[in-house]
C-alpha cells in the first residue's frame, strides 16, 4: 500500500468523480434514517451490499452521541422554532467517489478526504446544524452519510431556500473546486437534468445498468450461435473459439446450446465427407463392372443375379474373370487401397482433434 506522503492522485488515465447525492427527510422518517446510518452488529438490513462482519469499521467524523430526533428537537429549540409538520428538516447527503479512487488509498488519506468532505459542509451550512458524518465500510466502496438541518443564515428552517436547483448547482461546482480537485477528481456534467437520487434509487440504478451490460453481452453470444448454427465457425475458428469461452464463462445454458451446435455441424462434416470418399469408391467399382459387362456380358449378368451384399463383394466376384495382366495389377489395387484407409484414418483423427479444440 503506498505511502500516504508520496501517494499522488490519479497516477493513470482513469478518471474518478466526486460524488455528492442529496435526500430530503421530514420528522416522520429521520428515525429510519438515523438506523441506516448509525448502524450497529445488530442492524438487519435486507441490503445484500453490506458486511455484516466490517461494521465495526464504520466511524464517525462528527455525531455518535444522542439521537438524531433528540438533536433535531434542542436545535429548534434554541432557535425558537415550530415547525409545519411537513417540513424538511434534515437533508441527507452521500458523498465519496467510486471504487477505482478508494483502491490502494492509504486510510490516512481516506480520514483526511472525508474530513475535507465534512469541513466543507460545516463552513457552508454551519457545524452546529450538523446532525452527524458517518463513514461507511462495510458496503463496495467506501462512502460517508451526512444529515445536517436546512438553517438558514438568519435563523429559519428552509430546506427550498438553501437547496433549490441554483444553490444545488452551485453546491456541487463548489464541491468539486474546494475538495474534489485536491485529491485528482472530475465533476460530473454541469448544468445536468439529472435527478439527485436516493440510497435506494442509486442502487437500483447500478443494478439496472450491470443488467443491461449482461444482456448486451448475452447478445453476443446469441450472435456466435447462430454463426454456429450457419458454420460460420469452420471459417473462422478462432472467433468462434473465443466466443465460446467467453460463453461457457457468462452463460451456461448457452454453452450447452453452442457445443450442441457445434457438435451436429462437425458431425454433418463427417457424414459429408464419408459420402464423398463412398461416391469415390462406388465409382470406382462401377467402372469395373462397365468394363466386366462389356468384355463378360455372360459372368456379369450371373453375378448380378447373385445379388452380392456389398459392392466390395462385388469386386471380389468379379476379380477372377480378368485377364492375367489386370490380375497382376491387384497388388498395386491393394497397395491403393491400403493408402486410401491410412487417409481416411488420418482425417478421422483430425477431426476428432478440431472438435475437441471447441470444448
Amino acid at each position: 500500500m503506498p505511502d500516504e506522503k508520496n501517494y499522488k492522485f490519479k497516477e493513470d488515465a482513469t478518471i474518478s468523480f466526486i460524488v455528492c447525492h442529496m435526500q430530503k427527510f421530514h420528522k416522520n422518517d429521520v428515525a429510519p434514517v438515523e438506523r441506516e446510518n448509525e448502524r450497529d452488529e445488530n442492524y438487519i438490513s435486507d441490503n445484500p451490499q453490506i458486511d455484516r462482519a466490517r461494521t465495526k469499521d464504520n466511524y464517525h467524523i462528527i455525531g455518535g452521541y444522542g439521537t438524531y430526533t433528540d438533536f433535531i428537537n434542542n436545535r429548534l429549540k434554541e432557535l425558537n422554532l415550530s415547525p409545519r409538520k411537513d417540513a424538511v428538516v434534515t437533508n441527507s447527503f452521500v458523498v465519496g467517489s467510486d471504487k477505482t479512487f478508494f483502491s490502494g488509498l492509504p486510510k490516512a488519506l481516506q480520514y483526511e478526504f472525508f474530513t475535507d468532505c465534512t469541513k466543507f459542509f460545516a463552513e457552508r451550512y454551519g457545524k452546529e446544524n450538523i446532525i452527524s458524518a458517518v463513514v461507511h465500510l462495510d458496503e463496495t466502496t467506501p462512502h460517508m452519510h451526512l444529515n445536517l438541518m436546512p438553517i438558514t443564515s438568519d435563523g429559519r428552517l428552509c430546506s427550498k431556500q438553501l437547496f433549490d436547483k441554483t444553490q444545488l448547482q452551485k453546491l456541487q461546482t463548489d464541491f468539486y473546486e474546494e475538495v474534489g480537485k485536491k485529491y485528482g477528481l472530475e465533476r460530473g456534467k454541469e448544468g445536468s437534468q439529472q435527478k439527485h437520487l436516493s440510497t435506494a434509487e442509486f442502487k437500483a440504478k447500478k443494478i439496472i445498468e450491470q443488467a443491461e451490460t449482461i444482456r448486451q453481452e448475452n447478445q453476443i453470444y446469441a450472435d456466435a450461435l447462430e454463426e454456429a448454427k450457419s458454420g460460420e465457425f469452420f471459417r473462422n475458428k478462432s472467433k468462434l473459439k473465443q466466443q465460446a469461452i467467453a460463453a461457457v464463462a457468462e452463460n451456461a445454458d448457452l454453452k450447452k446450446r453452442l457445443d450442441k451446435s457445434m457438435s451436429e455441424t462437425l458431425e454433418y462434416a463427417k457424414k459429408a465427407e464419408a459420402l464423398e470418399r463412398q461416391k469415390d469408391t462406388d465409382s470406382h467399382y462401377a467402372r469395373i463392372g462397365k468394363t466386366l459387362a462389356k468384355n463378360n456380358p455372360k459372368e456379369y449378368e450371373r453375378i448380378i443375379r447373385g445379388k452380392p451384399k456389398t459392392i466390395g463383394n462385388f469386386f471380389d466376384s468379379v476379380l477372377s474373370l480378368f485377364t492375367p495382366e489386370v490380375t497382376r495389377q491387384v497388388p498395386r489395387l491393394q497397395q491403393i487401397e491400403a493408402e486410401l484407409e491410412e487417409e481416411r484414418k488420418k482425417q478421422e483423427k483430425q477431426s476428432k482433434n478440431n472438435n475437441n479444440n471447441y470444448k
